[in-house]
């Protein structure tokens, strides 16, 4: 019982910090937010531009937009009990590659190898092709050398 409780609460406090109402699905996210244009295996991390990484970084943040990636990710990114690390070489979901990440935010997270928090396609609020890029990039560069 204790363990459903938790989980009720703790999908309440996700879907309030990925920017939606507790009413809301994956399923209405996803259709909120627009198809990605890009073919995430063209993504090229040399081309990643110091204001991408500034729009992703506030993205990440929540100081603009409708989500806030550190609500789940931690404010250093490097996670806690509801999502995983950002910073460091593992990665539970992907390769780490500039287009995994990005195909990851497009993605989402419906079942979680570990942790508690499920992750909405684009975390749950509808991205333009030009913030996705940005928090991926931002994403990337965490655990990545940017513009060496």
């Amino acid at each position: 019982m204790r363990i459903a409780v938790r989980f009720a609460f703790t999908a309440l406090v996700l879907t309030a910090a990925c920017g939606g109402a507790a009413d809301s699905s994956s399923a209405d996210a996803a259709a909120a937010a627009p198809a990605a244009s890009v073919d995430p295996a063209t993504l090229d991390p040399k081309t990643i531009t110091p204001q991408e990484l500034a729009l992703g970084d506030s993205l990440f943040h929540g100081l603009i937009g409708a989500t806030s990636c550190q609500a789940c990710h931690g404010p250093d990114a490097k996670g806690g009990t509801v999502a995983p690390n950002l910073t460091d070489a593992e990665w539970l979901h992907s390769d780490g590659s500039f287009g995994a990440i990005y195909h990851q935010i497009e993605t989402g997270v419906p079942q979680p190898k570990q942790y508690l928090g499920v992750m909405p396609p684009f975390g749950g609020a509808p991205l333009t092709p030009e913030k996705h890029r940005a928090v991926a990039a931002y994403v990337y560069s965490l655990s990545h050398p940017v513009g060496k």
